[in-house]
């Protein structure tokens, strides 16, 4: 496992705005990259870290955690 600083800040990005779009715009950098960041995340930690639905994002449980 080898989760990094730019995964974490970019999955701080996203849960405090609730979406990948506006959590990418917040870091100036693009939607598809923090997309990647943060799958490559969840599959490093093993953990679904957010619900996905039609308006955003939704941290779960083990996000919080």
């Amino acid at each position: 496992m080898s989760v990094t600083l730019r995964q974490l800040a970019y999955f701080v990005a996203v849960a405090e705005h609730g979406s990948v779009s506006a959590g990418a715009q917040s870091l100036s950098i693009s939607q598809s990259a923090v997309t990647e960041a943060i799958k490559d995340l969840e599959a490093d930690l093993g953990v679904k870290l957010f619900d996905r639905h039609s308006r955003g994002l939704r941290i779960t449980h083990r996000g919080h955690q």
